[in-house]
């Protein structure tokens, strides 16, 4: 037998709770391979909760989640390697070049120096940035540093691609730019 992954994200009745607050009942969600999916909602409504559950910031405690086929709860390695993730909150060294930076996430993917250098020339000329490369993070304005944290989201390419609020506090050029190169992926 011959087997697919269907989907690159399979949420099934997953429930989650702080106390006695219930933030998350029962939802039910699939992504598909090479689909665009938006989540959207008032805040408080648990859509970081959700993407914190997701990445295992949080564990599961009512119903599963898979990615690639891949449980969540049983192989989370297996599962969480095929995730880029640009979180709400800006996670970059600001201490650190920009190529430093990226350096460092590539390691933990477990990527060669010579694989991450083309991966990151790749990824940050497509966003415009490949000139910042030796810029200390500190440097860059907002827009810049989004990018670079979409950059490093796509250095192991992934297939599956988390983006908790990545335009926040951004001007419409900027914030246009980003969408326009995601739709673009």
């Amino acid at each position: 037998m011959d087997f697919q992954i269907q989907y690159s994200l399979d949420v099934n009745e997953v429930s989650h709770s702080f106390g006695q607050t219930k933030v998350i009942d029962q939802i039910s969600f699939t992504v598909g391979t090479g689909e665009f999916k938006v989540l959207l909602g008032p805040n408080g409504a648990g859509k970081s909760t959700l993407f914190s559950l997701i990445t295992r910031l949080y564990h599961t405690k009512k119903g599963s989640i898979s990615i690639q086929g891949n449980s969540l709860d049983k192989s989370p390695y297996l599962a969480l390697r095929h995730v880029g993730v640009v979180f709400q909150l800006p996670t970059l060294d600001l201490d650190l070049t920009v190529r430093q930076n990226l350096h460092y996430h590539a390691s933990l993917h477990g990527l060669m120096r010579s694989d991450a250098g083309e991966r990151m020339a790749i990824e940050l000329d497509r966003l415009n940035m490949a000139d910042r490369i030796d810029e200390r993070v500190r440097n860059l304005n907002g827009g810049h540093r989004r990018r670079v944290e979409i950059a490093r989201a796509l250095l192991h390419s992934p297939n599956l691609l988390l983006l908790d609020e990545p335009t926040v506090g951004l001007d419409v050029p900027t914030r246009n730019d980003i969408v326009d190169h995601v739709h673009q992926l």
